[in-house]
């Protein structure tokens, strides 16, 4: 074990939705995150925090870590969009032994890189988002806090603590059922499940008609 993982950021990537995680490994067994991103630039989370990355994504190997972390991402229009962050997910396609975890809209990267081909998962993306985006297989996403299929653990961005936890049992870690407070133990499929009102639906369509429009090509 290399006692380090690599956290994958983007603008506006969330901050919060993976503390718990790195508080975990840290804290509990000594395990370093390193930043990782597609340059060597400041990048800003949602939360307006500066973060100067270790990597950048031509220096990665998954040879030097335990697992790659994506968080969520309050505005990813961006990132979307950036061929050199698509190009690394891509490159990951064959690690299948090599554990990958995303968090809120953190999945919708993996799905635009074929990562969650015929694979389960969830995220907090709405149910119209699915629909719209033509990497994303719909029915796949499974209306859950943390799903895990093969080495892909994807979960809903409000299930951040479990999904440390998910991340950490994977990599071997032992832990109690319930190290952090803020669980979720009883929910429904409705709770994971979100529809865009009309007016956020036609936004959304304006924004990405590049890449909806190529799943009618």
């Amino acid at each position: 074990m290399n006692k380090r993982i690599a956290l994958l950021v983007y603008p506006a990537f969330s901050m919060q939705e993976i503390s718990s995680l790195s508080y975990v490994l840290r804290w509990n067994s000594d395990t370093f995150t390193d930043i990782i991103a597609t340059s060597k630039e400041v990048v800003i989370s949602e939360e307006g925090i500066q973060v100067m990355p270790n990597k950048t994504v031509d220096e990665f190997s998954v040879d030097d870590y335990d697992c790659l972390v994506l968080s969520g991402c309050s505005d990813f229009r961006i990132a979307l969009r950036d061929q050199k962050l698509k190009a690394f997910l891509e490159s990951l396609k064959y690690t299948q032994d090599f554990l990958i975890g995303a968090i809120c809209a953190g999945p919708v990267f993996l799905a635009q890189a074929g990562l969650l081909k015929g694979k389960k998962y969830t995220d907090s993306l709405f149910a119209e988002m699915h629909e719209l985006l033509p990497f994303i297989e719909a029915d796949n996403f499974v209306a859950a806090p943390v799903v895990e299929d093969g080495n892909i653990v994807t979960a809903n961005g409000s299930a951040f603590n479990a999904f440390a936890v998910h991340i950490a049992r994977r990599l071997g870690y032992i832990l109690p059922d319930k190290i952090m407070s803020g669980y979720i133990d009883d929910y429904k499929e409705e709770d994971y499940v979100h529809h865009l009102p009309e007016e956020g639906l036609k936004e959304f369509i304006e924004e990405f008609a590049d890449i909806i429009e190529s799943k009618s090509i």
